[in-house]
C-alpha cells in the first residue's frame, strides 16, 4: 500500500463509516492503483516504440554517412600519397611522424592527415622508475627537485584501469632531464622512454577552410573525420 493509500485509509479510519462504504472505497482505491500501473506500463511501451522508430529511421543514413567518412579518409590519404613521397625526397627526412599537415599558401585552407595512436609500455619501464626512486633518495630535504619529482613519480606510477603507467606524464619527466642533469635520473628517464611503444588505432583527416558567406564575411569552417 503506497503513502497516498495509507493516508486515505487513515482518513477513513478516523471517521465512522459503514463496512459496505469501507469496502467500496477499498475497491475504488485498488482500481485507481491498477489504472495508474496500467498507464505507466502503456507509457513505457510508448517510449520503447518511440525509440524503435527514431533509431530505425536514423540508423540507415548514419550508416551511409559512416561509410562515406571511411571513403573520404581513404580518398584524402590517397590524394596526398604522391605529395608525401615527394616531401620525403625533397627534404630528406625519416618519416616517423604520425601526422602531416598541408596548408594552402593563400591561407584559405589546411588539411592534416594522420594516425591516432595508443602509447603502451613493454614492461621494462619499472627498472627506470626504480632508478628515479633511487635518485630521489639521494636528494637533500631542502632540494626543490625532491618534492616535485616525488609527487610526479607517484602520479606517474598510478596505473590506469589496465594496470599500465600514464604515458602522458613521461613528457614531464623528460622536461626535467636536462635541468637536473644527473646520470642516475637520466638513465631512469631513458629506460622509461625506450619502454614505450605506439600502436596505431585509426586514421584521421582534419583541418579547416575559409569561405565568404552571403553577408560578405570570411568564415573559417573546421572539419574532423576519424575512422578505423
Amino acid at each position: 500500500m503506497d503513502i497516498t493509500t495509507q493516508e486515505q485509509t487513515a482518513t477513513v479510519e478516523s471517521k465512522t463509516i459503514s463496512p459496505a462504504e469501507e469496502a467500496r472505497l477499498k475497491r475504488q482505491w485498488a482500481a485507481e492503483e491498477k489504472a495508474a500501473k496500467r498507464k505507466r506500463e502503456d507509457d513505457i511501451d510508448a517510449y520503447k516504440d518511440m525509440i524503435d522508430e527514431t533509431v530505425l529511421s536514423l540508423a540507415p543514413d548514419l550508416a551511409d554517412f559512416g561509410t562515406l567518412q571511411n571513403l573520404k579518409v581513404d580518398e584524402t590519404f590517397n590524394a596526398f600519397k604522391n605529395a608525401l613521397a615527394l616531401k620525403k625526397e625533397l627534404y630528406d627526412y625519416k618519416d616517423s611522424q604520425s601526422s602531416h599537415t598541408f596548408s594552402a599558401r593563400n591561407g584559405m585552407a589546411s588539411i592534416c592527415i594522420g594516425y591516432n595512436e595508443i602509447i603502451g609500455f613493454d614492461g621494462t619501464e619499472n627498472a627506470g622508475v626504480m632508478k628515479i626512486r633511487e635518485f630521489i633518495t639521494t636528494l637533500g630535504a631542502d632540494d626543490e627537485n625532491r618534492e616535485i619529482l616525488a609527487d610526479l613519480l607517484e602520479t606517474f606510477m598510478k596505473p590506469n584501469k589496465k594496470g599500465e603507467l600514464n604515458p602522458t606524464r613521461v613528457v614531464e619527466l623528460i622536461s626535467r632531464k636536462d635541468k637536473i642533469n644527473k646520470p642516475l635520473f637520466s638513465d631512469g628517464v631513458d629506460i622509461i622512454v625506450k619502454a614505450q611503444f605506439k600502436t596505431r588505432t585509426s586514421t584521421f583527416v582534419k583541418g579547416w577552410f575559409k569561405r565568404v558567406n552571403v553577408e560578405g564575411k570570411e568564415v573559417k569552417l573546421e572539419f574532423s573525420i576519424s575512422t578505423k
